[in-house]
């Protein structure tokens, strides 16, 4: 899904509440008063209802008849969702999503080189190469080192 910023008041909505509800200011469990919170944002019901739509898209939040619309617990979030990623980076959740991305690149890679071995180039070989060379010459220079990790990764 796209991120929702500079899309007018809908946009503005899922931002604020996407936030809120990612950096724990509103609370997994909780109930949100969709009347109310229309209303400290001085929004009408049906630029607050489809903001809701887009957040229940992305598993923050689940709405059901005589129940209300509540905040879903973080197993049920899309965290490959761009807003989601962005929210719990401003949230202060950056390591913790770093660590997560990390698991998944573990888990991910070695299939993803095993079928890019498969079909290789020589050129391919060359740029894998040069990219590990880069590599061995960043000594102590993070910045270097960061860029020569990201021309590797993207050679393999």
């Amino acid at each position: 899904m796209a991120a929702y910023v500079g899309r007018g008041i809908h946009g503005q909505v899922v931002e604020a509440l996407g936030y809120r509800i990612v950096s724990g200011r509103i609370a997994q469990g909780d109930t949100i008063d969709v009347r109310s919170v229309a209303e400290e944002m001085d929004i009408s019901l049906t630029v607050m209802r489809e903001s809701l739509k887009v957040l229940a898209g992305k598993g923050l939040i689940d709405s059901r008849q005589k129940r209300g619309t509540f905040v879903q617990p973080d197993r049920e979030w899309n965290f490959l969702d761009a807003d989601v990623i962005r929210w719990r980076v401003a949230g202060g959740h950056g390591a913790k999503l770093l660590g997560d991305l990390a698991e998944v690149r573990a888990i991910i890679e070695p299939a993803v080189a095993r079928h890019a071995a498969a079909r290789r180039s020589e050129r391919d070989l060359v740029a894998l190469e040069e990219a590990l060379a880069a590599m061995g010459r960043t000594r102590g220079d993070a910045e270097m080192a960061a860029g020569a990790d990201t021309a590797f990764h993207r050679a393999l």
